[in-house]
């Protein structure tokens, strides 16, 4: 009589899985890692899910005025349509265009905007992902969301080789994850990929891998123009390394020289599609970016701090951030922190040089890491502590349900 039994796996095999997935979670990065990306990815989700059903009743009146009746269903609701429409517009869409029909080919101009302002490595990787999937917008959450989780792992990696202890790293982890635009990190856009390179660059400098460092900092200037700045804090790491050591430059310094190639190969590109292989940089005229002081969007800001936030630009949270990270980088000065100070300050103060407006700012200081582990290390008192996450995943929560119902400060 045949056994209608399922077969069981070898005893060789079961225990050596069973091993395998032990070691995996006994991993403390991995389980600081997955607890916050967790929790900050199911919050969003779920405020996601429930404003983008929210549906409004006709105005009604009461003795106060006009009131509005809403309803909420998720009856009808496909989760991966509601992603997909989430997912589809602003910055995401100009990626998913460029990674579906390439980069426009046509003479440089600055009559309107154009797809030259998106470095190429995240539509690459996006367009090779959605070739086994067929669907951009959803293989580009899923894509971005994968970025982060290793982007966390190597991150509680880095702040337990700068000698701090694991509640540090744990902090640091959860705030990065749960900071207030953190949604962006797992949109079709590339905040997952640089955050995870621009990590992986100084935390293989910092174990002296210098050659691997430089292949990360390439990559990474292939992703975003900020990451050309990499190549002033590893330069920094390495002069560091070689005073400690007593040794003469190597051949090893010319791994420095690497981070600037994924932007030279993009120019290269970009003349010869457009003739012009500063199209990455000219054609943010069409957005109505333009070189200037830092501190123009700081003092245009506090000539009028009560209006809260102006179309596409949530002023408030913008300028908080701004302020942030310029308190972080002074901090790691003080601490002599040369290389993580450095970079703090160049990735602020380079971008707040060439905006008018506080818009998108919060979306910088999102991926400058150096901030977060100082926040981290203040979070050892643990009142400051609870008022961070409070704070963090309250103004979390408001900001995916203005994403969901496309507020464009939202989007910015």
């Amino acid at each position: 009589m045949l056994s209608c039994r399922t077969p069981k796996m070898p005893e060789s095999h079961q225990p050596r899985r069973a091993s395998l997935i032990r070691r995996l979670f006994s991993d403390p990065a991995l389980r600081s890692a997955l607890f916050a990306f967790t929790v900050t990815r199911l919050l969003i989700l779920l405020v996601v899910l429930l404003a983008a059903n929210i549906r409004f009743e006709p105005v009604a009146h009461d003795q106060i005025g006009e009131i509005h009746e809403s309803t909420i269903s998720l009856r009808h609701t496909r989760v991966t349509d509601v992603l997909t429409r989430v997912t589809s517009g602003a910055d995401s869409l100009w990626i998913m265009n460029i990674a579906r029909d390439g980069y426009e080919k046509e003479p440089f101009n600055t009559n309107t905007q154009h797809t030259w302002a998106y470095f190429p490595l995240y539509p690459l990787l996006l367009r090779a992902f959605a070739r086994l999937t067929g669907n951009l917008a959803i293989t580009g959450i899923a894509l971005s969301s994968s970025l982060l989780l290793l982007a966390l792992v190597v991150f509680y990696q880095l702040v337990i080789a700068l000698d701090y202890e694991s509640e540090v790293a744990n902090r640091a982890v959860f705030y990065i994850a749960a900071f207030p635009v953190s949604y962006f990190f797992s949109l079709a856009q590339s905040e997952s990929l640089f955050l995870l390179l621009s990590v992986a660059c100084f935390y293989v400098a910092w174990r002296r891998r210098w050659w691997l460092a430089g292949i990360c900092g390439a990559l990474a200037s292939a992703t975003r123009l900020a990451s050309v700045f990499l190549i002033v804090p590893l330069a920094l790491l390495y002069w560091r390394n070689l005073r400690w050591e007593g040794r003469k430059l190597g051949v090893d310094a010319v791994s420095v020289l690497l981070v600037p190639v994924g932007l030279v190969a993009f120019m290269i590109y970009l003349k010869s599609i457009t003739g012009n292989a500063f199209a990455f940089a000219d054609i943010q005229l069409a957005w109505g970016h333009e070189p200037g002081m830092f501190w123009r969007p700081l003092l245009r800001y506090l000539h009028t701090p009560l209006q809260v936030s102006a179309f596409w630009d949530f002023r408030l949270l913008n300028f908080l951030a701004a302020l942030l990270a310029l308190v972080c980088g002074v901090c790691l000065v003080l601490k002599r922190e040369w290389a993580f100070a450095l970079y703090t300050l160049i990735s602020i103060l380079v971008p707040l040089s060439y905006q008018t407006s506080l818009q998108s700012v919060a979306r910088y200081v999102l991926v400058i890491f150096p901030v977060f582990s100082v926040l981290a290390v203040w979070g050892r008192a643990p009142r400051f502590d609870q008022i961070i996450r409070t704070v963090f995943v309250t103004l979390l929560s408001l900001m995916s349900a203005m994403l969901a119902v496309r507020v464009t400060l939202a989007l910015s």
